[in-house]
């Protein structure tokens, strides 16, 4: 055997012997991913009106999907009695002392007897007082517009009914209910809001959130907090001298991921 020969024969060797000891690879890919969308569930009371609770919106991701088509009713404060069935008489005739005369209110109705020299039909309570609860794993923004405002005569306007928002974290039971037991104040601001006149138009922030309700494990209940809404008929409360009619509207809230 030649050189060149005897050097080709060790090359080949070589190379069967390096691919006979090179070492099996192999690979594998584990991507482990997790994902919690915002999550914004509003719940008050349906329809029905039976004293239940039931969730009136469930939103999901920050394009705020709204899963539930028919909205729900706010309630009562401190109840799960729907508002719009709230309806009670505008004021109450109070005597001399502050204390309301019981007349009987019904269209046609006789009155009670009563010493009209120290009557007066004023008073500081025309207000309608409403809540909804919200329970959420992210901050979260309100918005409210007025529509389907009826004004019976002339004496009332939309700028006569105040308005303002707050909200109530404290533990507290609506009926057999436990709220906010495992909530935290969401520590939002609410824009100074006057009077109806400022919500209609459009969309109006009413509160800008600044973290979620859900302060430790729990129901959803438990980790919902109350917001209260308040409507006062006129300043100063109502006088003869403010003149007659009705006056009424819807208020829509729309809640946003912040």
């Amino acid at each position: 055997m030649n050189f060149r020969k005897l050097l080709l024969a060790s090359a080949a060797t070589a190379a069967a012997s390096a691919s006979f000891i090179a070492p099996t690879q192999a690979s594998i890919i584990d991507r482990p991913h997790f994902k919690v969308e915002p999550i914004i569930i509003v719940w008050a009371t349906g329809a029905t009106n039976d004293g239940s609770a039931i969730a009136s919106d469930f939103i999901v991701g920050s394009e705020s999907t709204d899963l539930i088509s028919t909205d729900g009713s706010a309630v009562q404060t401190g109840t799960l009695n729907r508002s719009v069935d709230a309806i009670g008489t505008l004021g109450n005739v109070l005597d001399a002392g502050g204390n309301a005369i019981d007349t009987d209110d019904l269209a046609g109705s006789t009155f009670s007897a009563f010493d009209v020299t120290s009557a007066n039909v004023s008073g500081s309570g025309l207000e309608w007082t409403s809540s909804f609860y919200v329970a959420s794993n992210t901050a979260f923004d309100i918005m409210a517009e007025v529509t389907n405002e009826t004004i019976d005569g002339d004496d009332f306007a939309l700028d006569q009914i105040g308005f303002a928002l707050s909200a109530f974290s404290t533990a507290h039971d609506v009926g057999t209910i436990d709220v906010a037991d495992n909530a935290q104040d969401p520590q939002g601001t609410f824009p100074a809001i006057d009077s109806f006149d400022d919500l209609t138009g459009g969309e109006v922030l009413v509160y800008d959130g600044t973290r979620r309700t859900a302060a430790a494990s729990g129901s959803i209940t438990e980790q919902s907090v109350r917001f209260d809404a308040i409507y006062t008929f006129l300043e100063n409360a109502y006088d003869l001298s403010d003149g007659s009619g009705a006056i009424s509207a819807d208020v829509t809230y729309t809640f946003y991921v912040a």
